[in-house]
């Protein structure tokens, strides 16, 4: 029933979006709502400063000598996460969020 009733929610949204767009384009319009409603995003290579690069070696030097080290598997492969918390359940909840639908097991 629960299909049935998602199928058809699914079936109404969809005849609503193609109606939409049915309707002819007024070139009397403004130009902004002409535009395009996705705009891609510029790619921008920003270099890595000295600075930067120091920052990041020193947090991540930091957090391998305190954090805590879990073994994560994924569908297609497995990987180690070490993450710092209060406690080692804060830091598995860390590695859990950065790496979801995969199996979090403490290192070994």
């Amino acid at each position: 029933m629960r299909y049935l009733t998602m199928t058809a929610a699914g079936a109404c949204l969809l005849a609503m979006s193609l109606s939409a767009g049915a309707a002819p384009s007024q070139d009397t319009a403004p130009r902004f709502e002409r535009q395009p409603a996705i705009v891609l995003a510029q790619t921008d290579t920003k270099k890595e400063t000295v600075t930067q690069k120091v920052k990041k070696s020193v947090k991540k030097a930091w957090r391998n000598l305190t954090g805590y080290k879990f073994d994560v598997a994924c569908v297609f492969n497995r990987t180690t996460c070490t993450e710092t918390g209060k406690d080692r359940e804060d830091a598995r909840g860390k590695c859990m969020a950065a790496h979801p639908l995969c199996s979090v097991s403490d290192a070994k």
